[in-house]
């Protein structure tokens, strides 16, 4: 089996005697002068343990444990992953998906190449960091294991980011000092001042945070601030996909002063399946009053409840899920009928609700049914007349079970399955009279509640519950990303209530490398709020403005699709200079209209 020459590197022997490519690591950096032990445990990500190191036993990124037919048994490391990233996850994603996620690869595994010290022999962070993007992408793409086999987009989608991150952060350290550059916190509170920003609406107002801090590099992010009793703004959740998935034409069709993107979308789940398709929104989704999505996972949202006799409609974060919530199940034809369920944890008449972040399958009992339901429409049902059943549970949706003395007397739903039944959901207090709604998270802090950390486990993001990238993420909040969060502070000033929106920029190594969670609720907390909370970014984060002087919307946060090299400061250009890729498409929306001050 022909292989790359390895450079010449030192190995290093385990207790059994065995040697891998991590434990050469080890020691390396144990015997350097230069190399940090921290760097270990970033190499250690993505496996299960420190003997889970496969490929050669050496350092060299460039050398892979691959048959090849070349005639000189040579072959092209970047290539070859390259090609078997852009064929090999369309199992799981479409060809534009698996085409980008090749190119960050290529992207990240170039610069790491070029930022390797050439005057010396000396093992290099970057080597070391390359070694582990090209061994690791190997052996996701290699998998066998029945349950990583269909988690291969997700899995080289985070270590791509993940080893752009880590080397970003080695940068940092590596060129700043501690006294050189504001931490983050320090030049958003400078910066994110209201009294730095430009109101350009009546109760509408936007600044940028921009230069480079000691702890995240250079920055550049977007406020937004929205004095929520001057502007008596009215907000709009909606799903893009069927009016314009182009945020600034989407906001002008609209008649929105400003636009932000909504939340999380399937994506990289290798299970959606019908009635589910790539872009659906993922829970709660409440437009004019109609819940289009309910709140089938127990997390943060951004809501506004039904405008009162004052002309107000208070806009509120709350962690919203199906305890409380009443399914009204309908069905037509000659034996049209109505149940409603309210979902509680009432033991002795329980109707509960089982959702992907609690598992994939549930056993319905003797003597109950189950509806399973994704959006408004029940998919599937059962009735387990004698002994229990098995019922699967659908990715986006939830499974509603109850005891058969729910049914009416006489009903055939359960049997006839080309009956469609319809469903529609009511809120109970305090999140009655919801007018337009979407789902996010985590939720960021809490000073009303009392929680100042983020908890992502008792938000549903666990399991097998989307997004994966959240429920399933390996790096622990190590990834330097493109966000977007949300926040209600109180006007310094005047004293009124207003919601800030941060679009944090991501993905360019001159103008923003992105934040962690926890440095976009830092952000949030410097700027005022009492109240934050977590939005889907990535790709996904846009935000978008009414410009007064150009009378027309415009896009005021930086592409991040690609990853952006050094190019003269120019953001539009790609990693070898040509122009970038579009922007991906913003699915979920939330706008923000100008309200009318009651008399």
């Amino acid at each position: 089996m022909p292989r790359l020459a390895a450079k010449k590197t030192g190995t290093a022997s385990r207790g059994d005697g065995s040697v891998t490519w991590l434990s050469a690591a080890l020691d390396t950096i144990q015997h350097s002068s230069h190399l940090n032990y921290d760097l270990y445990l970033v190499l250690r990500a993505f496996g299960k343990d420190d003997d889970d190191a496969p490929g050669p036993a050496n350092l060299d990124p460039d050398a892979l444990d691959v048959d090849v037919d070349a005639a000189d048994g040579a072959i092209d490391a970047i290539s070859h992953l390259k090609t078997r990233i852009a064929t090999e996850l369309l199992d799981e994603i479409d060809s534009d998906q698996a085409s980008m996620f090749s190119r960050r690869f290529v992207a990240v595994s170039s610069l790491l190449l070029n930022d390797e010290t050439k005057n010396d022999d000396r093992v290099t962070a970057k080597q070391l960091l390359r070694l582990v993007l090209h061994r690791r992408a190997l052996q996701i793409l290699s998998t066998t294991d029945s349950v990583l086999c269909k988690r291969k987009a997700l899995r080289i989608r985070a270590l791509v980011d993940f080893i752009w991150s880590q080397s970003l952060v080695i940068d940092l350290k590596n060129s700043l000092t501690n006294d050189q550059h504001p931490t983050l916190i320090q030049i958003a509170c400078e910066q994110g001042k209201q009294s730095s920003s430009h109101e350009f609406f009546p109760g509408f107002y936007h600044s940028t945070i921009e230069g480079t801090t000691s702890d995240f590099g250079p920055v550049h992010i977007n406020v937004l601030r929205i004095n929520l009793k001057t502007s008596c703004c009215r907000m709009k959740c909606i799903d893009a996909r069927a009016i314009s998935t182009d945020l600034s034409t989407l906001a002008e069709k609209m008649g929105a002063v400003a636009a932000i993107s909504g939340g999380f979308f399937l994506y990289s789940e290798p299970d959606i399946s019908f009635p589910s398709k790539r872009t659906d929104p993922v829970g709660l989704l409440v437009t004019d009053g109609q819940a289009f999505g309910p709140p089938v996972f127990q997390r943060a949202a951004i809501a506004q409840k039904t405008r009162d006799e004052n002309g107000e409609g208070r806009i509120m974060l709350s962690r919203i899920g199906m305890h409380g919530v009443t399914c009204r199940c309908s069905w037509g034809g000659v034996h049209s009928g109505t149940i409603k369920l309210t979902v509680a944890t009432d033991e002795m008449k329980a109707i509960t609700c089982v959702h992907r972040g609690i598992s994939r399958e549930v056993m319905v009992k003797e003597g109950h049914c189950a509806f399973a339901i994704v959006g408004n429409t029940v998919v599937e049902r059962k009735h387990a007349h004698r002994g229990q059943i098995k019922m699967e549970v659908p990715l986006a949706g939830f499974v509603l079970i109850f005891s058969e003395d729910h049914l009416p007397a006489g009903t055939t739903i359960m049997n006839n399955h080309d009956l469609e039944i319809l469903v529609s959901y009511t809120f109970s207090s305090p999140h009655e009279c919801i007018e337009n709604a979407m789902a996010g998270g985590p939720m960021f802090f809490s000073d009303e509640d009392g929680c100042d950390t983020m908890d992502l486990a008792s938000e549903d993001f666990a399991g097998s519950a989307p997004p994966v990238t959240f429920s399933q993420d390996e790096t622990h909040d190590h990834n330097l990303l493109p966000r977007m969060g949300v926040g209600l502070a109180t006007c310094p000033d005047s004293g009124d209530e207003q919601l800030v929106c941060v679009a944090v920029d991501g993905r360019n190594l001159d103008r923003a490398l992105g934040l962690t969670l926890s440095g976009t609720s830092d952000l949030l907390r410097s700027l005022g709020c009492y109240k934050a909370m977590n939005l889907d970014g990535g790709s996904s984060k846009r935000m978008v403005i009414w410009d007064p002087d150009l009378k027309e919307h415009k896009i005021v946060c930086l592409s991040t699709t690609e990853i952006k090299a050094t190019n003269g400061g120019n953001e539009n250009c790609g990693i070898d200079g040509t122009a970038a890729e579009p922007s991906r498409p913003v699915h979920t929306a939330i706008l923000f209209l100008p309200g009318k001050v009651s008399n």
